[in-house]
């Protein structure tokens, strides 16, 4: 069925923008007959086991958490002090270090339209805790594997690896994990696999971390039902890599198209693509121009993003006739300017 012309087509939080799997919707709503009772809470052995399991390592491996914000907030508090943080990137990483009152540096990663973590050595150094998203936010830039061992050998202090678009990128370091005690990885089941509304997050490291970050938690940190949604949504694992398989040709054929349309479209490892226009005023009126359209994005200005230009919009990589319907907008416009 074809969409209504003035159907809104929303494009601004990255989150997983496929319907669930209905047999996955009705063995959930089956959970909430219980929401009288508390969840696991403290240990959470069965869900660790149901994520040790998913990414190959032990459950002491692991922490589940209320969304990855949450793992943000509890290493900010856990390893307070000066904190790198790699801009453009993710805003929560600074806000927690505001809420921590811990001191930042933010370095500029982006230069000439490339992303390059380029921290120095004097930075690693002083630098209590070292921020990597990977692929990065907004840029959904792939960081190499060997730029981040490079980081966790010259850092004092704690490295984390934010792998909360791993699903898209392929890529992981969680086999790092006894060999860097400097190291720890997020992990999000929002933006992969459509539990955004649930906060269903976790934590990698090794079982020393885990303890220390555990103390700086919530007992009941997950609810009862997001603690029952892992176990139930990796049974539909098949559904997700074939709609991840489709995100993923959607993106790289929209960043051809955009590129097309004169714009610059950044090479994306994840299920959101960032454009760059030449100037604040062409991106107002572009931003603007779709908003008339009934497409809302993400521009640089929003506070979503630290050290993000205000000639940036992000766009979320939704189905495929809602990015057919922004490059059909986009055209008009270009016609029109």
């Amino acid at each position: 069925m074809k969409p209504r012309k003035k159907e809104k087509i929303d494009l601004t939080n990255s989150y997983f923008k496929y319907p669930l799997p209905a047999e996955l919707i009705k063995e959930l709503a089956k959970e909430v007959k219980n929401i009288n009772l508390y969840p696991s809470g403290g240990e959470y052995n069965e869900l660790r086991q149901v994520l040790a399991e998913y990414v190959g390592l032990k459950t002491e491996n692991i922490l589940p958490t209320n969304g990855s914000d949450e793992v943000i907030e509890i290493v900010s508090r856990a390893y307070k002090g000066e904190v790198l943080i790699p801009i453009p990137t993710f805003f929560q990483y600074e806000a927690s270090a505001n809420r921590s009152d811990s001191p930042k540096v933010l370095v500029n990663c982006l230069h000439n339209r490339e992303y390059n973590i380029n921290y120095s050595t004097q930075q690693l150094n002083k630098a209590s805790l070292v921020w990597i998203c990977n692929p990065n936010n907004p840029t959904g830039t792939e960081i190499p594997r060997e730029k981040i061992i490079d980081i966790l050998q010259r850092a004092k202090g704690m490295v984390v690896v934010d792998e909360c678009n791993y699903e898209y990128l392929g890529e992981t370091i969680v086999d790092l994990i006894d060999k860097y005690k400097n190291l720890v990885i997020s992990r999000s089941f929002s933006k992969n696999y459509g539990l955004a509304g649930l906060r269903l997050g976790f934590a990698i490291s090794n079982p020393q971390n885990i303890k220390r970050l555990n103390a700086f938690g919530q007992y009941f940190r997950v609810n009862r039902i997001a603690e029952k949604a892992a176990e139930k949504v990796l049974k539909y694992l098949d559904y997700y890599q074939q709609n991840w398989g489709k995100i993923k040709k959607v993106r790289d054929k929209f960043v051809r198209q955009i590129n097309g349309l004169g714009f610059f479209a950044y090479d994306s490892k994840a299920n959101f693509v960032l454009v760059e226009f030449k100037n604040k005023n062409e991106t107002e009126r572009v931003w603007k121009y779709l908003k008339e359209n009934g497409i809302y994005t993400l521009p640089g200005w929003e506070n979503e993003f630290s050290g993000l230009k205000n000639n940036f919009i992000r766009f979320t990589i939704g189905e495929e006739w809602e990015i057919n319907k922004v490059i059909e907008v986009l055209l008009d416009y270009v016609k029109k300017s």
